[in-house]
């Protein structure tokens, strides 16, 4: 009988997955967040709030109490006290792929990223315990807790109490133009 529990022991612990380091978690989540087609932010910021649609890779539509805006591929347009305008906004292909270097950071240029594992932490956007991360660069500026549900990437909140929180991971979202 004892003979028969380590063995079921020995059975039971070399069929548990190995457990990643910190930063190969958090790697492996920006890399799952760099494959979505599409996905829905939340910007919660100190002076108001912003939401978001992104339908990769030249699609967003962003909508916040001051404006709003739709930008597919390289033709953007701003409604702006009720008035919907075309623009020519150099620079707006950087917001597609810039938020906070996550596109950057999953193609794999993060060497000097210092990750620590925070066990589970309730974010600042609120809902329950997540696995929490934070991640740094290795001169310990730009700090920011990452949070991961079950490997993916559900929100970040930067040091400033910015937080930014992702959900509806591809699924279809029409953005059209407005007029």
């Amino acid at each position: 009988m004892k003979r028969l529990l380590c063995a079921l022991a020995l059975v039971a612990f070399g069929a548990s997955p190995a457990l990643a380091d910190p930063k190969s978690d958090v790697m492996a989540a920006m890399v799952g967040f760099a494959k979505a087609s599409s996905y829905h932010v939340s910007v919660i910021a100190k002076r108001g709030g912003i939401e978001g649609d992104m339908a990769l890779p030249s699609k967003m539509h962003i909508i916040s109490p001051q404006f709003e805006m739709i930008k597919i591929d390289a033709t953007t347009w701003m409604k702006i006290g009720g008035q919907w305008r075309q623009l020519n906004m150099p620079g707006m292909e950087q917001m597609m792929g810039g938020m906070s270097g996550l596109i950057d950071t999953a193609r794999g240029k993060a060497d000097d990223m210092v990750v620590t594992d925070l066990g589970m932490k309730v974010p600042s956007g609120g809902g329950g315990p997540l696995h929490a991360y934070s991640v740094t660069n290795k001169a310990g500026k730009s700090p920011s807790t990452i949070f991961l549900d079950g490997g993916t990437l559900t929100e970040i909140d930067g040091s400033d109490g910015t937080a930014l929180k992702f959900s509806k991971f591809n699924v279809p979202v029409d953005i059209s133009p407005p007029m």
